[in-house]
């Protein structure tokens, strides 16, 4: 008989699996009750925040939008300053298991597809397209990734590549290397007129998850509205498109800025150069036409190329428009006006130079120099604050800040550009109020000060400046809107801005005159100018030393009915190259202004090309000669034999083409066939060959008096007919 066991329980055991079960059994509730409340959410339309009946309908939606295309914007000569292009961002896919696919016809890898197999070979032919080496492009194929970008602290080597880049890479059939494209802005002129121009940002649209571009600077920015246009929508009921619910796409309209090519070119140029050399804090240049406001060229310093991504430039300010500083002496040509208008400059007065007690506070002159006694006339010249702070004293406080508010200071000029800053100033005290009769103690902009500026210019008549010139429609070539001169304001009457322009010329003419560097009368021309020198504020304090000031000039030309207005402002320069900071700004100013007088009427009206003028400096005069007429240019040469020592036009400057360049060496200098040359070009070839130049009439040589080949010197006389082109 086989016997039975009997199995006693165990009490503990069953105790704890009880438990077990019933904490397992509440887990799994809680489980089920969240995710039903979370489907219930879901139901709802709504997670984390998200609605997403919206963001279902809107990523619907996203595959029916028809995306708008952005304008382009165009300088005023037509030549393209941005534009629409395709950008990649490149990635490698590294898993072994993901699929290779073989061309059909060829047998290959299709580029782009499966993984990557030859990591060497993938980094060698990479690294020669991206900015990354190969090195480093080895260690992020060699990580445990599904897929690798290339992107390191210094660059982001794998993404927004060009057309061109792609191109190459595509070329080389790299199994596993994948591309996603997106659109993008391209700025064929790289950094000219950056902060103007401005750039794009893109975001990623929360609702629909698709990237959005719109402008963030500059003109892209202000005028984002019209250049972005209007998206399309295409809606279906089922297969069929829905004509009467969908929208239509509006692409973007083409702004027309006033830019001229070849005036930005060469401030541009001019104005890296001074940048360079002087070390500079920053530095901006505007050059605008006095009678009409239009700004036909601007840049600063340091700037950016637009085309570099991620955009980072190490100034974000637009400085025409934004961080305002005290200008200095460029003030006091205002302050004259006024103290002119109101009957109160006795220009014969005298007054002790040097210091002013103004409350106990001093007002001094550059370095505290005294000069003894001095004329009010002179002291303008001269550029006296003391002169100037006694000036104010006269006008009184009110009529001064009138004055300040009749040329519309400490207000936007509304010039077409966003954020514009009004500048601010201190008026509390007497020695605050004197202060900004010669620039210290009131902020500005460089757009102010042109505006201010253009009623002395236009002979009482202020205009406003601006930038773009017209909207046009990309599709049909309609004027969509065309800017005007608009004017503002007529602080002064014609005979106190004629005045006033009189005793800007002493400024430049007069041997102790703070613009005589300025001076064009050897090209012909008399302007009338006033610089300005401005002590840096820091933590309440001004900084001493030249280097811690801000240099500026005002310049308007010629001086009997001016057609344009140029200032340029130096901030902290560390480098002083010229024996004054005025030599150094000249070598931005005279180039500039003796092109935009001779020829921005013709260049503005008519499409130009650009060459970029050759290096030859040291080579013979037939060479240099030679690579010059092939780069576009025409040549006249000072000298006879030995190498080129200087060239007219800097190397690697760009330059219209057709342009004279004038080359100087050693030996003796005959005189070229001037016929078809503009006035401005004999002026320069005299005044490089040092001979007196005599004319008459206007316009371009028809005839020179002397004849070709002359010898000519330091004493000779040369005359020649000028008419104008039909």
């Amino acid at each position: 008989m086989r016997n039975k066991v009997r199995r006693i329980p165990n009490k503990r055991v069953t105790k704890n699996a009880k438990i077990f079960g019933g904490v397992l059994l509440g887990a799994m509730t809680i489980v089920i009750l969240g995710l039903g409340v979370r489907l219930f959410i879901i139901a709802g339309g709504s997670v984390d925040g998200h609605n997403l009946n919206d963001a279902t309908r809107q990523a619907f939606m996203a595959k029916q939008i028809v995306p708008a295309s952005r304008g382009k914007i165009y300088d005023a000569t037509g030549q393209v300053l941005a534009e629409n292009t395709t950008v990649y961002d490149m990635y490698a896919v590294l898993d072994k298991k993901a699929t290779r696919v073989k061309d059909a016809k060829t047998g290959k890898y299709v580029a782009g597809s499966g993984h990557v197999v030859d990591k060497e070979a993938t980094a060698d032919k990479l690294s020669q397209v991206i900015n990354m080496s190969k090195e480093d492009i080895l260690k992020r194929l060699d990580k445990k990734a599904y897929q690798v970008e290339f992107i390191s602290d210094k660059a982001q080597a794998s993404k927004n590549l060009s057309i061109e880049q792609y191109k190459k890479i595509q070329a080389f059939n790299l199994p596993g290397i994948n591309f996603t494209p997106h659109p993008s802005r391209v700025y064929p002129e790289d950094s000219t007129a950056s902060h103007l121009i401005g750039t794009m940002k893109t975001d990623e649209d929360a609702k629909t998850g698709q990237p959005t571009q719109y402008g963030f600077m500059g003109i892209e920015a202000a005028e984002n509205s019209v250049l972005s246009g209007k998206n399309g929508v295409k809606k279906y009921d089922g297969q069929t498109e829905n004509i009467q619910d969908s929208k239509t796409v509006e692409n973007g309209h083409d702004v027309y800025l006033t830019l001229d090519s070849g005036l930005q070119n060469t401030l541009e140029t001019r104005m890296s150069e001074l940048f360079d050399k002087t070390k500079a804090d920053s530095a901006v240049g505007v050059l605008m036409e006095a009678k009409t406001g239009r700004i036909v060229a601007a840049t600063q310093r340091p700037n950016f190329n637009a085309n570099d991504k991620p955009v980072a430039p190490k100034l974000w300010a637009n400085l025409l428009d934004q961080n305002p500083f005290e200008p200095g002496s460029t003030m006091k040509g205002i302050t004259l006006a006024a103290a002119i208008e109101t009957g109160k400059w006795r220009p014969e007065d005298t007054y002790q130079s040097g210091t002013l007690l103004i409350d106990g506070k001093k007002v001094v002159d550059a370095f505290g120099q005294d000069q003894g006694m001095l004329t009010y006339r002179e002291g303008f010249w001269r550029s006296s604050n003391v002169a100037f702070a006694r000036v104010e004293q006269q006008l009184g406080p009110t009529v001064w800040r009138n004055y300040l508010e009749k040329f519309r200071f400490l207000q936007s000029t509304n010039s077409g550009l966003n954020g514009e800053q009004a500048g601010i100033m201190s008026f509390t005290y007497p020695i605050d109020q004197a202060n900004t009769a010669y620039g210290q103690g009131i902020s500005v902009t460089p757009l102010q000060m042109i505006q201010a500026y253009s009623a002395i210019a236009n002979n009482g008549q202020e205009v406003k400046p601006y930038f773009v010139d017209k909207v046009v429609n990309a599709s049909t070539g309609a004027v969509i809107k065309q800017n005007k001169t608009e004017n503002v304001a007529k602080p002064i009457k014609a005979s106190t801005a004629e005045q006033v322009r009189q005793y800007m010329i002493d400024v430049v003419n007069q041997p102790t005159g703070t613009a005589k560097e300025f001076d064009l009368r050897p090209y012909g021309y008399q302007i009338a100018a006033k610089t300005g020198t401005a002590q840096v504020a820091e933590h309440g304090q001004y900084l001493q030393g030249l280097n811690n000031a801000i240099h500026s000039v005002m310049v308007l030309a010629p001086e009997k009915n001016p057609k344009y207005i140029f200032y340029l402002a130096v901030k902290q320069p560390k480098v002083f190259p010229d024996p004054t900071i005025q030599t150094t700004m000249n070598k931005v100013f005279q180039p500039l202004m003796l092109q935009a007088l001779n020829d921005s009427d013709s260049a503005i009206k008519s499409k130009t090309t650009k060459q970029t003028v050759p290096n030859v400096m040291g080579q013979s005069i037939k060479q240099a000669s030679d690579d010059l007429t092939k780069a576009g240019f025409r040549v006249a040469v000072v000298g006879s034999n030995g190498k080129v020592t200087e060239q007219s036009l800097l190397p690697q400057q760009k330059s219209l083409t057709n342009q004279l360049v004038i080359l100087t060496a050693k030996g003796n200098t005959h005189l070229p066939d001037m016929t078809g040359w503009s006035l401005t070009d004999a002026q320069a070839f005299a005044h490089a060959a040092g001979f007196d130049l005599t004319w008459s009439g206007s316009g371009y040589v028809t005839r020179q008096l002397t004849p070709k080949d002359q010898l000519v010197v330091g004493n000779s006389k040369v005359a020649i007919e000028l008419k104008e082109k039909q």
